[in-house]
């Protein structure tokens, strides 16, 4: 590795004489870590053990650390459509400390806590302590504990799914070596980025994309400056020597952790198996009924922004554009105070701060119920295809000073490829928690650092524009913070008990079903009617019973909505109920406007196979709620096997 190059050093930020006093230091250094610990530790406990949703999605990965810790096999026992690795570590966990909600939030604080710290140490690579600490702020206030909807799915400490967050840390360890080796030039960061990126791939598809895009920018920029910075001429041999050294070492930090999912499959199911389940994430996107699925449930076309997709283009660019405007704006009245060294002797300087201070607001007030998040996409990636350009041409140039850029077109080029999945409905919202942060972040990286940076005279620094931005940041993530804390103080409800109590909002608070009471209700009616029962499958959604239960399902799938039975096939879905009839069955008549029906069983897409399949071998044993608005009705029908001379209405006889 001795031909590659020395990194250039980056420019000092220019600052006052007083900011660089060594007891303002020292006090600095104890003060921003603590304040960021204090925030951390304020927004666990104002929002302790509210975090999670009661019947969708979370409960789901509850399930599945109980089973695989019990024995169970993914992709095998249980129907799973997302990479194995952070369920075999949850299961690890439940095996370990036991199975439990506190032994999983547990796990997810340590976890949130790991990629604050890899954060920081990313902004603290390409930007400054400022960025350090507003970074920290951001993140621990608007992402890790969010909840800006009605469901509760959408936070670091009880996600819609672990490989969300698992593979968001893969990501950040892939940045973390890419900068770690950019700036120490050792090979082992190399392997630790190999590492991180084992880790997106054994989880989700939207990090392994954002990982192979800074990746393909970080090694294509080294080996052109490596086979260019000897002179004019280009030695590609030793371009090419350099980039299978460090293909090798990348590779090693990979295979070391794939090799031992790979063996972990491999013991319980053979090669064929061991290599599905380790490449699960390629093996998902070439499956056509999943990309079929995708493509037509009303919900996923919705949150991904197929749905109306040049009306939601042309919002982001809109808010996209007067985010860059407002931008320009301040560098601009940045520049020429710099050049001045007064507000007072220019008007115009003033004029030109006071339109992008109140533009800045104006912003704001009109996005926020629009979600700002949306505006972030257009200047994060016009800034990427920026820095890739310019680090490559410095790179071609055989300029040493190609390395900061190099730095910001990795981190920036990974947060827009984040947003690939939700480029046309970025929402912070829902599944923003994880795709937004490094975008978020990498905006006022720019505006914060760079732009100061850019515009600063030889000897004033640019801190108007510093200020005006950290200020921008500092009130979204107030105003931001203050809606998640608002929404946990309403959650009131008890929801299990023991190990996996927690708290959801009343029933009074749900529109469509009061999902924390159904939970509840259901587990007091499976013991105290069907307590000899040893198998369990609640219909469509509603696994989170089967966990607190303590009760498996029989079946593979643990959900039936139309946005999920494509990943497993309708067909396969009945024939499995057959072969294997659960002791007792709990049908939901659950509103599911989302995913394009009214009512499990209401259309052939929606179920009524399964409906009409129970109405024939199963008796009502009781009905909670209404039955006169379809199929199933607006209830809870808890079901049994018929036998002989059990004279017990079917559930669809009753309805009537």
């Amino acid at each position: 590795m001795s031909e590659a190059f020395q990194p250039a050093a980056r420019p000092a930020d220019a600052v006052p004489a007083w900011f660089n006093a060594r007891w303002l230091k020292l006090a600095l250094a104890v003060l921003e870590p603590l304040s960021v610990a204090g925030l951390f530790v304020f927004m666990l406990t104002r929002s302790w053990l509210r975090w999670g949703e009661p019947l969708i999605d979370f409960p789901r990965d509850l399930y599945l650390a109980w089973r695989v810790s019990e024995g169970d096999l993914l992709y095998q026992q249980i129907t799973h459509w997302y990479g194995p690795l952070a369920n075999l570590v949850e299961g690890a966990g439940f095996r370990v400390f036991g199975a439990g909600l506190d032994t999983m939030v547990w796990m997810n604080i340590v976890l949130a806590a790991v990629v604050l710290l890899l954060l920081r140490s990313i902004f603290g690579a390409i930007g400054n302590r400022l960025m350090v600490w507003l970074g920290s702020v951001a993140f621990v206030a608007i992402f890790m504990a969010g909840h800006y909807t009605l469901n509760a799915n959408y936070n670091f400490i009880t996600p819609y799914n672990a490989q969300a967050t698992y593979s968001f840390l893969g990501l950040l360890l892939v940045l973390w070596g890419l900068l770690k080796h950019l700036k120490s030039n050792r090979p082992i960061w190399l392997g630790v980025a190999g590492l991180g990126f084992a880790v997106a791939y054994l989880d989700k598809p939207e990090a392994v994309l954002a990982a192979l895009g800074a990746c393909i920018v970080y090694f294509s920029t080294q080996t052109v400056y490596v086979a260019r910075k000897d002179g004019p001429g280009a030695d590609w041999r030793s371009g090419g020597q350099w980039l299978r050294k460090s293909l090798g070492w990348f590779s090693g930090g990979f295979m070391g952790l794939w090799l031992v999912v790979f063996g972990y499959f491999f013991a319980h199911g053979g090669f064929a198996y061991a290599m599905r389940a380790t490449n699960f994430v390629v093996v998902s996107l070439q499956d056509e009924s999943i990309r079929q699925t995708i493509a037509t449930a009303p919900l996923f076309r919705k949150l991904i922004g197929i749905d109306q997709p040049m009306k939601n283009f042309l919002l982001q660019l809109e808010l996209g554009g007067g985010l860059v405007f407002i931008s320009v704006i301040m560098m601009v009245a940045g520049w020429a105070w710099t050049r001045t060294g007064s507000f007072s002797r220019m008007w115009w300087i003033w004029l030109l701060a006071m339109t992008g201070m109140t533009g800045a607001v104006l912003w704001l007030m009109a996005t926020m119920d629009a979600d700002p998040s949306r505006a972030f996409i257009f200047p994060v990636c016009l800034a990427a295809v920026g820095y890739i350009a310019v680090s490559l041409w410095k790179a071609w140039r055989g300029r040493a000073e190609f390395s900061p850029m190099l730095g910001l077109a990795v981190v920036g080029v990974a947060g827009s490829l984040m947003l690939a999945r939700i480029l046309l409905n970025a929402w912070v919202g829902h599944y923003g928690f994880f795709l937004m942060p490094l975008a978020f972040l990498f905006y006022f990286q720019l505006m914060v650092v760079e732009a100061p940076r850019a515009v600063e005279g030889q000897s004033r620094t640019c801190w108007p524009v510093s200020a005006a931005f950290s200020v921008v940041l500092l009130f979204m993530v107030v105003c931001l913070g203050k809606s998640n804390l608002e929404i946990y103080a309403r959650k009131t409800y008890l929801v299990g008990e023991g190990r996996d109590h927690f708290y959801t909002a009343p029933s009074e608070a749900y529109a469509a079903s009061p999902a924390g009471w159904m939970v509840n209700y259901m587990v007091e009616c499976f013991h105290k009617l069907t307590p000899n029962a040893k198998t369990l499958a609640v219909f469509p959604v509603g696994i989170a019973v089967n966990y607190h239960l303590r009760v498996p399902t029989p079946l593979t799938g643990m959900e039936f909505r139309s946005v999920t039975r494509g990943y497993m096939g309708p067909q396969r879905e009945l024939e499995e109920l057959k072969a294997h009839p659960p002791d007792a069955v709990f049908l939901l008549a659950a509103n599911f406007m989302d995913d394009g029906v009214s009512y499990f069983g209401a259309s052939e897409n929606a179920g009524r196979d399964i409906v009409l399949w129970l109405n024939e071998h199963y008796s009502l044993v009781l009905r909670m709620g209404k039955s006169d608005q379809t199929i199933t009705g607006d209830a809870i029908d808890l079901l049994v096997p018929k036998i002989a001379g059990d004279k017990r209405p079917s559930f669809l006889s009753a309805a009537k």
